[in-house]
């Protein structure tokens, strides 16, 4: 039997192209629906972690503002800015200038072999300073508060005491102060590399 071609045209153009038409436009709200819902999942991920950001954020501002935090933290900043040395040097040399020095002396500032310690386990850049004084306990607990309450940023590793006898009858013995201090220093900024 051979088909005529009206039945041959409306065969073609009244079933198999609509059929086709209607599973093309099928295929294409399917993958736009599909399309659809992971630009949906992927937006309310993003509003998800703004909001996570911004309560955070918020949390952290109202941290700040108790006890006037964010001026100890800018201060804290500015002493990690500064020269490790030269800052021990100068805070040292302003806080034995108020004892005499047969009360209280330094008697040697040095670095201090990095081995052992919390340094070493960490990625934050530090140093060590090695730290001798010979006084009396009082004097040496005074310059020890003050010291850290200048460089915030100083951890005391060890502390070694050992007493001096007095060389003479009218000399009083005094003791030997020996301090490890671990130094946190501020991380180098990245330079771009041409």
């Amino acid at each position: 039997m051979n088909a005529s071609p009206h039945r041959q045209a409306i065969l073609v153009f009244g079933i198999v192209v609509p059929v086709f038409l209607l599973a093309l436009v099928c295929v294409g709200v399917l993958a736009g629906r599909a399309k659809m819902k992971e630009g949906h999942r992927t937006k309310v991920a993003a509003l998800e972690q703004y909001q996570t950001a911004k309560t955070q954020a918020a949390e952290l501002e109202a941290y700040l503002t108790i006890d006037s935090r964010r001026d100890k933290t800018a201060y804290w900043k500015s002493k990690l800015e500064q020269d490790v040395v030269e800052s021990l040097t100068k805070n040292l040399d302003k806080i034995l200038a108020k004892y005499d020095s047969d009360t209280l002396r330094q008697t040697e500032m040095g670095q201090a072999p990095s081995a052992g310690g919390i340094g070493p386990k960490t990625s934050h850049p530090h140093s060590k300073m090695q730290l001798r004084f010979e006084g009396g306990f009082k004097p040496m607990q005074l310059l020890l508060a003050e010291l850290e309450t200048e460089m915030p940023h100083l951890v005391l590793e060890s502390i070694s005491i050992n007493p001096k006898s007095a060389s003479s009858d009218k000399e009083k013995g005094t003791l030997q102060f020996g301090l490890v201090y671990h130094c946190w220093e501020m991380p180098k900024k990245a330079t771009p590399v041409p």
